[in-house]
């Protein structure tokens, strides 16, 4: 078996990747290919070379995927789109800590950004090194890259069909159900999804999408669109398993 997973960020990734990753040995794993839009741009699309691997898993999209598949089945992982979008600021603001001097780079503005500003303020930037973690994300990675910021809603039918073709996905508020889904895909090879990588404060300080005002909240569910829509599709195949 081969495994490409379409790793869709704060949504209980890296929980679902460990996972996968134990059914492979190291050198069957591809190395970190693209991790950011600087990335992106960098290697151009130039993912031919990475080509060889039992096991692909990162923030990767449809266009890695086109250069790398060879019998690779597909997996991703959903999450309420709102609630995800909400923890990713959270993980921004206080989950990861980096040097004054790694903040200052195009690679980490987005993680400067949410150290300072409010959910608001950040949610409603049209910045591109901000609107590439808030504009429809799974979406435009299921269906080109989401380091991209080139969206086409008339391939919403493509996506939906990408998601009906997964081997198996997970969903963050259906663990158990997940689980068990997993246990018949894999034939019960796949080990138990544990939590991983939670976003912790010391003070306690998060932004919670139940205590958004009424004006934030549509900016989010704006924003969000096309991914509830995928969220939603994928929820039902699920709840038919």
């Amino acid at each position: 078996m081969k495994i490409f997973f379409f790793h869709n960020q704060k949504a209980g990734g890296t929980s679902v990747a460990h996972a996968l990753k134990a059914l492979f040995s190291a050198q069957k794993c591809s190395p970190l290919i693209v991790n950011s839009m600087v990335d992106h741009e960098q290697l151009g699309g130039q993912y031919t070379r990475f080509r060889g691997y039992d096991y692909y898993g990162g923030h990767y999209g449809r266009d890695l995927f086109n250069a790398v598949a060879d019998g690779h089945i597909q997996v991703t992982n959903f999450r309420d789109p709102a609630t995800r979008l909400v923890s990713h600021y959270n993980y921004f603001r206080y989950g990861r800590h980096l040097s004054p001097a790694a903040l200052e780079t195009q690679r980490y503005f987005a993680l400067k950004v949410a150290k300072s500003a409010s959910f608001l303020e950040f949610v409603s930037s049209d910045d591109p090194r901000l609107t590439v973690y808030t504009d429809n994300p799974h979406f435009r990675q299921l269906t080109g890259s989401c380091w991209s910021l080139a969206i086409a809603e008339t391939l919403l039918p493509g996506a939906y069909r990408a998601i009906d073709e997964m081997h198996w996905f997970y969903v963050c508020e259906q663990a158990g159900l997940s689980q068990r889904w997993a246990d018949h895909a894999f034939s019960s090879r796949l080990p138990a999804i544990a939590r991983r990588n939670v976003t912790t404060s010391l003070t306690g300080d998060f932004t919670r999408l139940e205590d958004l005002d009424a004006r934030t909240r549509a900016i989010v569910d704006q924003r969000t669109r096309l991914d509830r829509l995928l969220y939603e599709h994928a929820v039902r195949r699920l709840l038919a398993f």
